[in-house]
């Protein structure tokens, strides 16, 4: 039978498609580009703080998040990171849980219209200490708009099952 690393097979021209890359495959300096990317709008920029229950003026009002921006309204930071969190979820698909956020850095701006890529590098990775079916990734992730200038980066760290184990396998991810 024919290895893909996105399926698993399970019988003679029958696959089951993975979710994200196993623990037990990945070693550190392996590079995952994740995409597809994000088109961020401040629209929806100001929808999400809203929800969020984050009414500062700098993310609500038009002007003084144009004012604080420049002559243009800025994405909330917290959203960009939360974009990326969820498309580096997907990627290591079995997160149990954070353990870490560090060195996170705005490096600039992502105006409406940005067009923002992510991509994660493999620090570490560990064994868990007292979860025999789990695992520790440490993880350099980093958001690149389309014009290539770096827009965030941070590490971190994440508890992850390990290959076959926990219960995506008992529910049928394999």
């Amino acid at each position: 039978m024919a290895k893909y690393l996105s399926h698993i097979a399970i019988g003679e021209n029958e696959y089951v498609e993975t979710l994200g890359v196993e623990f037990d495959d990945v070693q550190p300096g392996l590079v995952i580009e994740h995409r597809p990317g994000f088109m961020f709008s401040w629209v929806e920029a100001r929808y999400r703080a809203a929800l969020a229950g984050d009414h500062a003026p700098v993310l609500m009002d038009p002007v003084v998040a144009a004012y604080a921006g420049g002559g243009q309204a800025a994405i909330s930071q917290s959203w960009l990171v939360g974009a990326f969190a969820a498309t580096t979820t997907r990627a290591f698909g079995r997160v149990v849980a954070n353990l870490a956020w560090e060195n996170v850095v705005f490096e600039n701006p992502i105006r409406d219209g940005d067009m923002v890529f992510a991509e994660s590098r493999i620090l570490d990775k560990r064994e868990s200490k007292s979860r025999p079916d789990q695992g520790v990734l440490h993880i350099a992730t980093r958001g690149v708009a389309r014009g290539g200038h770096e827009v965030c980066r941070y590490d971190r760290k994440l508890l992850v099952y390990r290959s076959a184990q926990g219960p995506h396998k008992a529910a049928g991810y394999v």
